[in-house]
């Protein structure tokens, strides 16, 4: 164990226990809680199955604020706005479980940026502990974390997010399918 009583090997098992045991706040405003974090990485295992994310650094990129709004729209009861998305990619760092990380930029000089503007500002990017990015970039070991985060956070939002990730799992298979027949009629023009 470390200093902090959390593993030094850290297994699939400790991350599915990590997704369950997120720190959110709650909503006084509806009663409930404020599922940001939960979202955001539905968001980042999301966009990392898709090819947005390559490497084991999550910048605040377009198409992940995109994939972060679709998410909130089938999830959370209230429109979207910046801070939906800024707090929890700030916050995430602060988890009893230490396994997202930020990269500050020069720039930031303390506090907690509130906007999407403030925290590209503030923060290069985002990363994870390898171990649990490595499992991300599995697709059994991926859907055991989605599972975990859905079963955790939103039982009754199942169906919806399911959806949301077979239709991006369709539309990569079909990206990749397309590729490849214009690789190969490329191949069979060439010949001729």
């Amino acid at each position: 164990m470390t200093t902090e009583g959390q593993p030094e090997t850290r297994n699939l098992a400790y991350y599915i226990n990590c997704f369950s045991q997120i720190q959110v706040y709650k909503n006084n405003k509806k009663g409930g809680e404020a599922l940001n974090q939960p979202i955001l990485l539905l968001s980042v295992i999301d966009a990392i199955s898709q090819g947005l994310i390559t490497e084991n650094r999550i910048f605040i990129s377009d198409d992940l604020i995109d994939t972060f709004k679709k998410y909130w729209s089938v999830l959370a009861s209230d429109p979207f706005k910046g801070s939906d998305f800024a707090l929890p990619f700030f916050h995430l760092k602060n988890g009893k479980y230490k396994f997202w990380h930020l990269q500050f930029s020069s720039e930031y000089d303390g506090g907690r940026p509130q906007t999407i503007p403030k925290i590209r500002k503030d923060v290069d990017y985002a990363y994870l502990d390898q171990e649990l990015f490595n499992f991300i970039q599995d697709p059994n070991s991926r859907k055991e974390l989605i599972d975990s985060l859905i079963n955790a956070w939103f039982t009754s939002s199942q169906k919806a997010i399911e959806e949301i990730l077979k239709i991006n799992q369709d539309l990569e298979n079909f990206s990749s399918d397309d590729l490849e027949t214009t690789s190969e009629s490329d191949n069979t023009e060439k010949k001729k």
